[in-house]
């Protein structure tokens, strides 16, 4: 199921500047499936961001406090409000660059049957969204976007299209990393929010397949119980603090070498997974190095999350964030 992306964002100190980026060319693909033609995003502007995050604003600049990177830890959960939206689009490809990530409306499948519009908004990295009018038409289950953020390296882009990304790293030097996700989306139909982490053996990856693709599959609805009978044979495994359903697979539509899909092996109704994750990204990392899947000579090249969105509705981003090395991390 998945698809190429840029790089994301940190709303409180990191780097300050943000760059909104005007006529992004066409640009998403999901590996499955072919693309369509680009769009444009929006109107542009530069903002910097200070203390306590100042979002993008249409065509203009705003100044903050500053701010830099360390080790402090950064406030917690930012208020969210799903109304006063700094910036949006309804382009195909509508895209916001901010400090290390990209963040895409990405319908990659805007001519299926169901597709309808999707509408994508952002405050800031750790507060953004998507509003979209799909139905799940026959054939059911057929995905129509994948709006995502993204930090790194991204499928079909040689290199790092954003060289503030923060990634590359061997996996023998990674010290640490960790996720964090929270959302509130719809609790029926059929949606996927997931986290794809690419790794390539080397420093300089192609537009290609990478090597490795780490899935792991926070949230699933899955109204029909199409997922729970097809993980059933999964074993289960405990990594982080969470019990995974897990999945090996050598060559797949996002990998050349292996895949390890992973599903937090926990349900409410037809939901599987949680609306809120903070994760140990090392501790799996370390867990599939030792099982074999990841080599310690891999880099990582990219974090990226998203919805694969079947059915409309309204899907929000309350708080995300990715921590690296010594990168700051929002208190809990």
């Amino acid at each position: 199921m998945h698809r190429r992306l840029p790089v994301a964002l940190k709303s409180l100190p990191f780097a300050a500047v943000l760059m909104l980026s005007a006529c992004m060319s066409a640009g998403g693909d999901d590996d499955d499936d072919d693309n369509g033609t680009g769009g444009t995003a929006g109107t542009g502007g530069t903002v910097v961001a200070g203390t306590g995050g100042a979002s993008a604003g249409t065509g203009g600049s705003a100044a903050g406090s500053g701010g830099s990177s360390g080790t402090a830890t950064l406030p917690a959960d930012p208020a969210c409000p799903a109304t006063g939206r700094a910036w949006q689009t309804s382009e195909q490809y509508g895209q916001l660059m901010l400090e290390r990530y990209f963040i895409r409306n990405n319908m990659w499948n805007a001519t299926a049957p169901g597709a309808g519009t999707q509408t994508l908004w952002i405050n800031s990295a750790r507060c953004w969204g998507v509003d979209s009018t799909h139905t799940d038409a026959a054939p059911k289950g057929t995905v129509k976007s994948y709006a995502d953020i993204a930090r790194g390296w991204a499928i079909s882009t040689p290199g790092f299209a954003n060289p503030a990304h923060g990634l590359n790293i061997r996996v023998s030097d990674l010290r640490r990393a960790n996720i964090h996700w929270k959302m509130v989306a719809p609790t029926t139909g059929r949606t996927w929010a997931l986290w794809d982490i690419y790794f390539h053996e080397t420093n300089n990856p192609g537009a290609d397949r990478a090597p490795m693709n780490l899935m792991i599959q926070q949230r699933i609805v899955d109204s029909d119980g199409w997922m729970q009978s097809d993980s059933n044979p999964w074993p289960r495994v405990m990594i982080g603090g969470y019990t995974f359903r897990q999945k090996l697979e050598t060559t797949s539509v996002s990998s050349t070498r292996n895949r390890v899909q992973l599903y937090i092996d926990q349900s409410v109704g037809s939901v599987l997974g949680v609306d809120d994750m903070t994760l140990d990204l090392k501790a799996v990392i370390d867990f599939y190095v030792a099982q074999g899947s990841i080599k310690s000579t891999d880099y990582l090249t990219s974090i990226q999350a998203g919805w694969e969105i079947v059915s409309g509705g309204t899907y929000e981003t309350k708080d995300f964030w990715t921590a690296v090395q010594d990168e700051p991390q929002p208190a809990q």
